[in-house]
């Protein structure tokens, strides 16, 4: 390792993120490396977490060598998720299915790893499967612009089959040697610094948060400021929920003692004594730039003011997670409907979310990962207040879908039931006219109303009082027959013009 003169410079380990389309194998490579099983513990076998994670990798010349893994979810919905992680990360493997090849979110997690600028490898999962292809798959990298070893370019490619753990000690040591040509180096003896992962607050333990050390150390004593939000470190626990005394970089830690929720995604900086503190919050002028989701005064100025409006809150376990959330209750909005977020929270639903939701009226409270209060319960019910949870979000945004139908009032439109030509016009007397005619397309129904056009213009309306074909009276006639009709009406018709036969429904 280089020195620097009144520096201990030394090798720092890589925080590598995970990323990839859902269901191709991310969680099971981080089951197989960690020797544990997330998936079990995650609703529906999804990740819907950004977690973080510390292996000790044995090389090939016998040393042993630590990599913090993020584990970044894959669900569309979780892109700022993924965009945080990769941030954070030092290196990025994009895992992509050997039977599946390159999907919607493959190509945004490679967005997200581009725009960050993160060196990256790329892991062929399921190559042990009847259908792999692994050419095909790295054709379709090649496709989006990833050009791998083999195919000419500079990404490494390692194929693996994270289910039974074959190609991933290869994995490993194209991390640690990718993470060798990054020459990473950190700081052992100055204070920690490094970012926010996630932040949480637990009703018991009060506020805590996920730290990733980038450089430095921390230890139990100091202060760790983000911005003007700043905490006392009483306890740090690693990442196995340990209690440790410090903890150095590249690892993920977890620390308690905050009076509000850090923002997530920001960077720390710890202060050694309260004097240092105390120097910094008078250093500190700009505002904390926070990416902590609120709520999204998104009816106001809106140009439909005419849109349904539908108040929602939300409450979930992790300011991650209320991310995502937002951005699929966004997503619903549309010309007719707007869910107006009210309200947004991390934690149990509890009654005073109730009593917020109930100042607006038939307002919905969703909940995410977590549980709610009794009393809560209780009291949404006396004021007629929805509260659903849900543990997976894709079925948070079904259950929406269904509840927009059910609330959007029915609009009144004209569906066209026929057309037909005019080709004769036999007797005019006031309003009442007999014509001659030939359906051209659908049916024509005695008692409808219908639009009459001339030149594709509409020039009246009038109603068909009486049915004939072959000269026998009848209810309707059927597209390719002749027909005569007498048409109430106040336009005069005349041969040549097109009439539509119209019916008014509700939808």
């Amino acid at each position: 390792m280089t020195k620097k003169e009144g520096h201990n410079i030394t090798e720092r380990p890589p925080v590598i993120a995970i990323m990839g389309h859902i269901d191709h194998g991310k969680s099971t490579l981080l089951d197989y490396i960690r020797k544990t099983n997330v998936v079990g513990g995650e609703a529906g076998g999804i990740t819907q977490h950004l977690s973080a994670y510390e292996v000790v990798h044995p090389t090939a010349l016998g040393q042993e060598k630590k990599i913090t893994f993020l584990d970044t979810p894959g669900h569309e919905a979780f892109s700022r998720m993924r965009e945080r992680g990769a941030n954070i990360a030092d290196i990025a493997v994009l895992i992509v299915s050997a039977e599946e090849g390159v999907k919607a979110q493959t190509i945004e997690a490679y967005k997200s790893i581009t725009e960050t600028k993160t060196p990256f490898i790329v892991a062929i999962n399921k190559v042990d499967k009847p259908n792999a292809n692994p050419e095909r798959v790295k054709q379709e990298l090649a496709d989006i612009g990833i050009y791998v070893e083999s195919y000419g370019g500079s990404v490494p490619v390692v194929p693996i089959s994270a289910k039974i753990g074959g190609g991933v000690p290869e994995l490993l040591d194209m991390m640690l040697l990718v993470a060798e040509l990054e020459e990473l180096q950190g700081e052992p003896d100055i204070p920690a610094t490094g970012y926010v992962l996630e932040a949480n607050l637990d009703p018991k333990i009060g506020v805590t948060c996920t730290l990733i050390v980038k450089n430095g150390t921390l230890e139990t004593g100091d202060f760790v400021a983000i911005g003007k939000d700043y905490a006392k470190v009483k306890k740090i626990e690693n990442f196995l929920g340990q209690t440790v005394s410090g903890a150095t970089f590249s690892s993920p830690v977890r620390i308690y003692g905050w009076a509000q929720i850090p923002a997530v995604g920001a960077k720390f900086q710890t202060l050694k004594s309260k004097k240092d503190l105390a120097d910094y919050l008078d250093l500190y002028k700009e505002e904390s730039p926070t990416n902590n989701p609120g709520p999204d005064n998104n009816s106001q100025n809106d140009k439909h003011s005419d849109r349904l409006e539908i108040p929602v809150a939300i409450k979930t376990d992790v300011y991650g997670s209320l991310e995502a959330v937002m951005k699929e209750v966004a997503k619903l909005n549309s010309d007719k409907v707007i869910l107006k977020i009210i309200h947004t929270g991390v934690g149990a639903i509890t009654e005073n979310d109730v009593k917020t939701a109930s100042s607006s009226g038939r307002s919905i409270i969703l909940g995410f990962h977590v549980k709610t209060d009794r009393g809560a319960t209780d009291l949404a019910a006396k004021y007629g207040i929805k509260i659903v949870t849900f543990d997976i979000i894709y079925k948070l945004s079904e259950w929406l879908v269904e509840e927009i139908k059910t609330r959007t009032p029915k609009e009144r439109v004209e569906e066209m039931m026929g057309r037909a030509k005019i080709l004769k016009i036999f007797n005019r007397a006031k309003d009442k006219q007999i014509i001659g005619g030939q359906v051209i397309k659908g049916k024509i129904v005695k008692g409808k109303e219908m639009v009459i056009y001339r030149h594709d213009r509409e020039v009246g309306r009038g109603k068909i009082t009486d049915l004939q074909e072959k000269k026998i009276k009848t209810s309707q006639v059927e597209e390719g027959a002749q027909f005569g009709a007498e048409i109430d009406s106040k336009i005069i018709i005349s041969a040549g013009d097109l009439i539509e036969v119209v019916e008014s429904v509700f939808k």
